[in-house]
């Protein structure tokens, strides 16, 4: 696992976006690792341990967003995959829906589209909405699409304010109705914020959505 990483890396450092996405979809496609292996153990780990050098500071935002832009092309590529790897393992249709966003002033989708590739994994019936979503348009559309859940990714800490104006908002205007789930860099980092919300659990990675989803507790 450790060379297909460090050879992963290094396409994504180099903002190689060809070679990283045919080496992407060939380790699914040859069944190298899973779906899930690549996202936790490749390309979430990539993204986060990636850092801007000294002498190029000057261009840490635009590398930042050529290498996000290479990651949410992976993603959608293996959205196939993704389908293909649920049918493997359910036999019914999805009977749960999921919309999953970023809450307003939150532009990092990416841990947002692979919470979504995880409810479709799990046979629900995932509503990727995107980042930057406006509480209020939320929940105009919210009962519209006969939700089961939300599921809201932060990955900024500063937009953990706009998430739990969101929170609050869907608890108010859809009391009861709806499960609540929540996951992302910034919860990771910000114990009090995360215990502030109203929120039916924690999302940090595969097995902690798979544990929500039984009926367990995620750690």
């Amino acid at each position: 696992m450790e060379a297909l990483y460090e050879k992963f890396k290094s396409l994504l450092e180099t903002e190689n976006k060809r070679e990283a996405v045919r080496f992407s979809i060939s380790l699914i496609e040859n069944k190298d690792i899973g779906i899930v292996e690549y996202y936790e153990q490749i390309l979430a780990k990539a993204m986060k341990d990636i850092k801007c050098h000294n002498d190029e500071k000057n261009l840490c935002i635009w590398r930042e967003h050529v290498r996000s832009g290479i990651a949410r092309t992976i993603i959608e590529s293996l959205y196939s995959y993704v389908l293909e790897e649920r049918r493997a393992n359910y036999t019914e249709e999805p009977q749960k829906k999921v919309a999953v966003l970023c809450p307003d002033g939150e532009y990092h989708d990416m841990g947002a589209r692979i919470a979504a590739d995880y409810f479709t994994l799990l046979n629900w019936d995932a509503v990727f909405v995107g980042n930057s979503t406006p509480d209020y348009e939320f929940i105009k559309i919210a009962d519209h699409l006969s939700l089961d859940a939300v599921a809201i990714s932060v990955t900024n800490p500063y937009n953990l304010f706009s998430a739990r104006k969101t929170v609050d908002l869907i608890r108010k205007e859809l009391s009861g109705k709806i499960k609540i789930f929540a996951g992302g860099n910034a919860f990771a980092k910000d114990i009090k914020n995360e215990r502030q919300m109203d929120v039916d659990g924690y999302v940090f990675n595969f097995e902690d959505l798979k544990k929500l989803l039984n009926g367990g507790e995620a750690k």
